[in-house]
Order: C-alpha cells, then structure tokens, then sequence
C-alpha cells in the first residue's frame, strides 16, 4: 500500500557549493568531492536536493521526519538510486533521479511492505 508520494524540481544554478553541509551526509558529501568537474558536482548536489526535498514531502504523511543530513541517497551497481540511511524495515522506498544541464528533478514513493518480506 502506498503510504506517501513526493516529487521535487529544482533549478541546478540555485544549488551551490555553500549548501553541501545542509544537503548531503557524510557519505554522500565523499562521492560530491570525488567529482572532478564542478558542473557534475553541481548536477549530483541539486539531483540529492531535489530526492531529499520530495522525500521530505512523501513522508508527511508517514508521520516521519528526517534532516536532509539523515538522509544517504546512494547508487546500486546498475546505477539506480536508493536510500541507503535512514534504513526503514517497515517501508519501502522507490526513488527515480534525473537531471539535465538546467534542471534536477526527483520523484519518490514510500510504500508499506507487506508482512512477511
């Protein structure tokens, strides 16, 4: 059963360098330096703004709330994105990040995991 659903846009020009310590957690902040171009770091900060921004909004009706530092969005070997902290046994989250030269934008649904999985 669905439980909550969030999107997110954000122009990729608003999100700066400044913003790292309030946008992304510790791991997410090791993969944000690693980038050697300054455009890609900013496309990464904006897309984790924009997932972080519609989690915060699918959550609402979850009765949770996390600090965008809580929160770790990570890639799986497909490249996939996934939320990796905080870890929730009773939910399960399904996150699509995209983001293209001007925009990011994020899409996310919390669904209840059924008894048993």
């Amino acid at each position: 059963m669905i439980k909550g659903i969030g999107t997110d846009i954000v122009k990729v020009e608003r999100i700066e360098e400044k913003h790292v310590d309030r946008i992304l957690s510790v791991e997410e902040r090791k993969l944000y330096f690693a980038f050697a171009s300054t455009s890609r770091r900013q496309e990464f900060l904006a897309a984790r703004f924009a997932a972080k921004e519609a989690l915060t909004k699918a959550f609402t009706t979850t009765g949770l709330f996390f600090a965008f530092t809580e929160m770790t969005i990570l890639n799986d070997e497909n490249g996939r994105p996934f939320l990796a902290k905080p870890s929730l046994e009773q939910l399960s989250v399904w996150l699509s990040l995209s983001h293209e030269r001007e925009y990011a934008i994020a899409f996310c649904i919390i669904e209840e995991r059924k008894k048993g999985n």
